[in-house]
């Protein structure tokens, strides 16, 4: 495969996960209106099921640049920051909903798993690529520390 023809499946894969991260947000969103609408009233997981939306959407724009154009550089970070930012938002509201709805342990279960494999993908990439480091590094700093922060701190009452 040519490096135009990697590119353009690297983006159009990346625009298939954003498509179904959207999707899932879109679902918990109108589920939760249907189902629990108390759980809206609790602003920071509204505004990150809400922003999660436009973020991913923002995400799969930038992807589909990464495809065609020449010069990727900034598209393909800002598809990447508005990916994780994306990604992480949905990710904590499941892990608070599972505390107000479920449990409060099994989110705490849910944050961990999530966090802990996080490490052992960034593990494995850079086992075959010591390059990755720093860049998995820094990815894996930002996602985890939304996690706890917005995530794991919301979902057990902290703030």
């Amino acid at each position: 495969m040519s490096g135009d023809q990697n590119l353009a499946a690297k983006a159009s894969s990346r625009m298939t996960v954003n498509t179904f991260l959207l999707s899932t947000a879109i679902f918990a969103f109108f589920t939760t209106i249907n189902l629990r609408k108390d759980l809206l009233f609790q602003k920071v997981l509204l505004a990150q099921l809400v922003l999660s939306m436009p973020l991913l959407m923002t995400s799969t724009l930038a992807y589909s640049k990464v495809g065609y154009r020449d010069r990727i550089e900034r598209w393909n970070l800002l598809g990447w920051m508005t990916f994780i930012l994306g990604y992480a938002f949905i990710m904590n509201v499941i892990g608070i909903l599972v505390a107000n709805v479920i449990s409060p342990v099994l989110s705490i279960v849910f944050f961990a798993s999530s966090c802990g494999l996080t490490l052992v993908y960034s593990i494995v990439d850079i086992s075959y690529k010591r390059g990755v480091a720093r860049e998995r590094i820094a990815k894996d700093l930002l996602f985890i520390t939304l996690q706890v922060v917005l995530g794991l701190l919301v979902a057990l009452r902290v703030f």
